[in-house]
């Protein structure tokens, strides 16, 4: 049995949080034993626990917006050495037999695992675009710290090979995968549960709240449907990432100053996110910038629910224009309700778009696939960590 040593950047439970956590509940335990590092306690940690994953919370140093102002480039700068050093006794403590650094945003993984000579693998789940500088280095950083370099999407792939064009050799696609919701609510208990009448029309966006996800978008392009649709509900899913209230704030502001403003459910963050997906009408991921791979989509598509999704970044791997969905050009609040209202108005449509892209998520995001790719790389890996094991037993 080989352990894989996980380093991560959140404790939270959206996107890659969610991504990592299926993974390790699902590698094959006979071969695999993961464990996992984080900076905090937190949902993701107490889940990781309860499927008998262990969990090491220390300085896992990650690189986030806030760290490109001077101040935080200085603090980042000041606490990498002890990220490091920690990360380097974590792999002697654990003998992971392979590192596999989960977002781009942690270096401290990366940078132990060539100082302890441990094969490293770079999980990718960003598209890096500004600073220009920056995501520059940082490929080249991914790029000459890893013997793997895994994409969740060709978008993704395509943005960091464009950034250094040398990583492409490196660089392995694998989509995420969707697992199956076994305990799916029926529309009608999803809605009770939610509060929501059985006669509205329901609009759902499930993501963090931040300023390129589209709140404040789909916002507007739901206002220009009250007219023709004045039972029509919009449920946002998620909450500020911690530190940030003002986000939030901005956006209760906006929802206030709406004409749709007591239509308007704010869930927060939930653990039961098939409730949400459960009581929508229709799905939207209006992402203002490219999504490197879109899960919410997928996840929707899981439970038949159609998904209006812009048209950029990893969305159209995805959503297949006209037959698991609609796609309709970034930042465009026009384009946004109409392809909304279409889909409100022709119930039937909606349905078949449903249907078909829980088809293609089955075929082409499940979890299965997506965990038996990752298995089949790190066995690729396995030679070069036993020629490592054997040198330092030796």
């Amino acid at each position: 049995m080989h352990t894989l040593l996980f380093f991560h950047a959140s404790a939270e439970l959206y996107g890659s949080d969610r991504t990592l956590l299926e993974l390790v509940r699902r590698l094959d335990r006979a071969r695999w034993r993961p464990v996992v590092a984080l900076p905090r306690r937190g949902p993701l940690a107490r889940e990781l626990e309860s499927a008998g994953v262990a969990v090491e919370i220390g300085p896992v140093g990650t690189f986030g917006r806030a760290t490109l102002r001077p101040r935080g480039l200085l603090r980042a700068a000041h606490d990498l050495p002890e990220s490091i050093a920690w990360a380097r006794w974590l792999i002697r403590a654990q003998q992971a037999s392979l590192v596999h650094t989960n977002t781009a945003v942690v270096l401290s993984g990366a940078l132990a695992a060539r100082a302890e000579s441990v094969p490293h693998v770079w999980h990718v789940h960003e598209i890096l675009e500004r600073p220009r500088l920056v995501a520059g280095l940082l490929a080249r950083t991914v790029s000459g710290l890893s013997q793997r370099v895994v994409c969740n999407s060709h978008a993704t792939a395509a943005n960091l090979s464009a950034l250094f064009p040398p990583v492409a050799e490196r660089c392995r696609v694998v989509h995420n995968g969707i697992p199956d919701f076994t305990r799916t609510p029926a529309r009608a208990a999803a809605r009770a549960a939610l509060g929501i009448d059985p006669g509205d029309e329901c609009v759902a966006l499930v993501g963090r709240i931040n300023h390129w996800k589209g709140q404040g978008l789909l916002l507007d392009a739901c206002a220009r449907l009250r007219a023709r649709h004045p039972r029509l509900r919009l449920l946002f899913c998620g909450d500020a990432p911690p530190g940030q209230p003002a986000l939030l704030e901005a956006l209760e502001a906006r929802i206030a100053h709406s004409t749709l403003a007591e239509r308007v459910l704010r869930l927060g963050f939930r653990e039961d996110v098939e409730q949400v997906y459960a009581a929508a009408d229709v799905v939207c991921v209006p992402s203002t910038l490219p999504e490197p791979f879109g899960l919410v989509a997928a996840e929707a598509m899981a439970l038949e629910r159609p998904v209006v999704a812009a048209a950029h970044g990893g969305l159209p791997e995805i959503v297949v224009e006209g037959e698991t969905g609609l796609l309709v050009p970034p930042r465009d609040p026009e384009a946004l309700a109409r392809a909304i209202g279409s889909l409100l108005d022709d119930p039937a449509r909606a349905a078949a778009l449903g249907r078909a892209g829980r088809a293609r998520q089955r075929e082409h995001f499940s979890l299965e696939s997506h965990v038996r790719a990752l298995e089949a790389l790190y066995a690729e890996l396995l030679p070069r960590a036993l020629r490592v094991e054997e040198r330092v037993a030796a």
